[in-house]
């Protein structure tokens, strides 16, 4: 396949969790995301997971996922432009939804260039603020060269409203001048998700974890079609 050919293939559009940091929810995010796209919303999605840890595709090892979970880290002497163009031909005429590395390399550098809306969950500590503010420097950077894209979204992830970081969260996402997503909860539920092999949409239909996801994937999907 060539790559003109690849160009008249496109998804309809590349979500992409980035953060320059582990252990902020990027899994938790693009597992129940990706599924509620495609249960709620009734989209064609399919969830690449870019991260050698491979948590996205240990939470789909059940088979219960309503979504296909695609382990796809860059390996070999496989170039990072031709990775992410296999990804782009991987997911013809579907939502990518991609689980990135939690540290700059070249796969968070070739996500970046091929994505239409970095979801960057942010958990809060001074620590992720600076790695999402290394994280939106090279989001601007692409923009440079995408006239625009990709679109950036910060989420406030892991919150407990109980502290005073938890409270303050959205007023410090909204110094970074981009666009601030509804807040997801640190929520015991969506571990029992995960070790259910089920997303939280199934797995605690009526809880909060499940109406904060809702939420915030109505608002992704606001971003991506406007």
């Amino acid at each position: 396949m060539t790559e003109g050919n690849r160009e008249e293939r496109a998804v309809t559009s590349v979500l992409a969790c980035i953060n320059l940091k582990g252990g902020v929810g990027k899994s938790t995010l693009a597992v129940n995301v990706a599924c509620c796209l495609a249960r709620t919303y009734g989209q064609r999605v399919v969830l690449f997971d870019a991260d050698r840890q491979g948590s996205s595709v240990a939470w789909a090892g059940r088979g219960l996922l309503p979504v296909p979970v695609l382990k796809r880290p860059l390996e070999g002497t496989v170039s990072a432009d031709r990775w992410a163009a296999d990804l782009l031909g991987e997911a013809t005429d579907r939502i990518a939804v991609i689980d990135s590395p939690p540290h700059l390399d070249t796969v968070v550098q070739a996500v970046v260039g091929i994505t239409n809306l970095a979801v960057v969950p942010v958990t809060p500590s001074p620590a992720d603020l600076l790695a999402t503010l290394e994280a939106l420097r090279l989001v601007r950077a692409a923009r440079d060269l995408r006239r625009g894209l990709p679109q950036a979204l910060l989420v406030p992830s892991r919150v407990d409203r109980r502290t005073l970081v938890g409270r303050e969260i959205e007023a410090a996402l909204a110094a970074c001048q981009e666009s601030v997503g509804p807040a997801v909860g640190q929520r015991s539920s969506f571990v029992d998700a995960f070790s259910a092999g089920q997303w939280i949409g199934d797995y605690a239909p009526s809880s909060a974890a499940a109406r904060e996801i809702g939420a915030l994937t109505a608002c992704i999907l606001q971003m991506i079609a406007g």
